[in-house]
């Protein structure tokens, strides 16, 4: 206890020198302004509580814009009410906020009666089965984990631990499986137009819009950021030109060659990792799994959201005027619609509606002999316990939204544009942010905390350097440097669950698995971000992208069988 007492106060001290070397730019707080994100991040590195360090950060905000000549007891409850009140419980009492929460929490809770009902289970099975080689269980892995798009989680767990037995069989190692299943798990979620994530993502940047007042919403953002979410996009690129060439580098075709040549799955003394982190997607006996059951609620939740928009902006003017000039079909049709819909609201009725659906579901399934296994009681509380496993998740989500009212208070964004604006050049700030992104989320091991401290303090940077254009690229950096600290670091939980599912060496996996997101970094930060913002539009950021990648892993790349050729000769 003391030893965490230290670092916590070696951390906020080490903010705040900080804070007060850093030039004031004639701001009424100067570098202090950036204690909000500053003490977050701090406290978080060192202690490991990102919790605390998000609390503590909403306390020095308070204490900074705290009015003069108040006695020590008046001071201690202003703090304390203006952290409680003004930060958090304000945003909280938004409508939009409150249906993004209950969005996100009904579909995390969904997701896991889709599961228990067998629905997440039947997709991996019809894939697995479809298995017959190292090759096939390698794209039927890949596959699996596009297919399980509606959350993370429920991707590492269900694809690793399905996909096991039959890479097992066919001597695919478990480091390449762990590598498949964590490059495709958040990655997928990330950029899914339904899954557990854009709840998270769509509240940020809603917030973000609200304070810009560029007339975008926060769902429009995350659809105009959809095409240069590089990252991600580039490293399931990756993924699957390796499992379709079948060539690696670096550890991995070390790791391939053992397979190949000894059949050994783990590395000679490896601490393979297994554990209670995969319980709770189980089916009861007697059921037979189907894709069906996880297609019909996950299918509704995306046609609800697809139909709610239009209908809840059905008679608007701005939709009305664009319903008659151009095609429904239309991408303007559509962005017309994402920014006059209310699409928190529409979001949390879709999820609803899934979310009974799975239940009825759930408790309608018969065994051979006709049981029915899962009762309204079972079903109930395994929609409530995803929903409170999920709790740290959704109190991140809430303090995001408090940090924002923090850094608006103390005038973070203001002191950013005055530090930067005439010094940084437009081009470089999505891969800056990319980069730094990229840093937190590895220190601390999540991806959705370094979403919440970066988005409030870099985007209206952006906004004011290069408008929305800017904005777009910057939101999506931010996006994507978290996702791949997150991917990457071996504190992160995603990280830690692929090599459980997988049942892998940990530091055997994070070994084998950095070469490949990091040259997938490179090339994101480069010829996406970097390039995109100088020299030309999104679309091509892609193609040159994925080009670059493809290039990499082809003529990069070796086959475990030649290297076998090599070791014999």
């Amino acid at each position: 206890m003391r030893g965490l007492t230290l670092r916590y106060a070696a951390a906020i001290a080490g903010a705040l020198v900080v804070g007060w070397l850093l030039p004031a730019e004639g701001t009424p707080h100067g570098g202090l302004s950036l204690l909000p994100p500053l003490v977050a991040i701090a406290v978080a590195i060192v202690t490991g509580w990102l919790v605390l360090g998000l609390c503590t950060a909403l306390v020095g905000a308070a204490i900074l814009v705290l009015p003069p000549d108040m006695g020590p007891l008046s001071a201690v409850a202003w703090v304390l009410r203006t952290s409680a009140v003004d930060f958090i419980w304000q945003p909280l009492s938004d409508s939009f906020q409150l249906y993004i929460l209950a969005f996100t929490a009904g579909l995390i809770g969904m997701v896991r009666v889709v599961s228990l009902a067998g629905g997440t289970r039947g997709i991996a099975e019809a894939l697995a089965r479809r298995a017959d080689g190292a090759a096939t269980a390698r794209r039927a892995t890949f596959l699996l984990g596009l297919a399980v798009f509606f959350d993370d989680y429920s991707n590492t767990i269900v694809v690793g631990t399905t996909m096991r037995p039959v890479a097992d069989r066919f001597r695919v190692p478990r480091e390449k499986l762990a590598y498949i299943v964590d490059s495709t798990a958040a990655p997928v979620a990330g950029v899914a137009l339904i899954s557990t994530w854009i709840g998270y993502e769509v509240g940020l940047f809603q917030d973000a819009m609200d304070n810009l007042s560029t007339g975008v919403s926060g769902y429009e953002l995350f659809f105009r950021a959809l095409s240069v979410r590089f990252y991600c996009w580039f490293a399931l690129v990756f993924v699957a030109a390796n499992v379709w060439w079948r060539r690696d580098f670096g550890p991995m075709l070390h790791a391939e060659n053992r397979a190949l040549v000894h059949g050994q799955v783990l590395r000679p003394g490896a601490k393979a990792m297994d554990g209670h982190e995969t319980d709770g997607l189980e089916m009861p006996a007697g059921l037979t799994p189907n894709w069906v059951w996880a297609a019909i609620p996950v299918g509704l939740v995306i046609v609800g959201v697809v139909v709610g928009m239009q209908a809840d902006a059905w008679s608007v003017p701005a939709v009305v005027e664009a319903r008659q000039q151009v095609s429904a079909l239309s991408q303007l049709y559509w962005s017309t619609v994402f920014s006059n819909a209310d699409g928190a609201k529409v979001m949390f009725l879709s999820a609803v509606l899934g979310t009974v659906v799975a239940m009825l579901i759930a408790v309608t399934r018969r065994t051979e002999q006709g049981h029915r296994p899962i009762s309204p009681r079972l079903a109930a509380s395994t929609w409530l316990g995803g929903v409170t496993g999920f709790h740290r998740a959704l109190v991140i989500l809430v303090l995001a939204w408090a940090i924002k009212e923090a850094c608006g208070a103390v005038g973070t964004s203001d002191y950013l544009v005055a530090l930067l604006g005439t010094s940084l050049p437009p081009a470089t700030v999505p891969l800056l942010v990319f980069l730094l992104a990229a840093v937190v989320a590895f220190s601390i091991g999540t991806s959705w905390t370094t979403m919440a401290i970066l988005l409030p303090t870099t985007v209206p940077l952006a906004h004011e350097l290069g408008g929305l254009p800017l904005t777009v690229m910057t939101a999506a950096a931010v996006l994507d440097g978290s996702i791949f600290g997150d991917h990457c670091s071996p504190i992160s939980d995603t990280t830690v669950l692929s090599s459980v599912a997988a049942g892998c060496d940990h530091l055997d996996h994070v070994k084998t698995q950095m070469p490949y997101a990091v040259m997938t970094m490179i090339v994101a930060a480069t010829v996406g971000y970097l390039g995109t913002a100088a020299l030309y539009p999104g679309g091509v950021g892609l193609i040159l992208g994925a080009i670059c990648i493809i290039l990499i892993v082809r003529f990069g790349g070796r086959r475990s069988e030649d290297v076998a050729e090599d070791v014999s000769a």
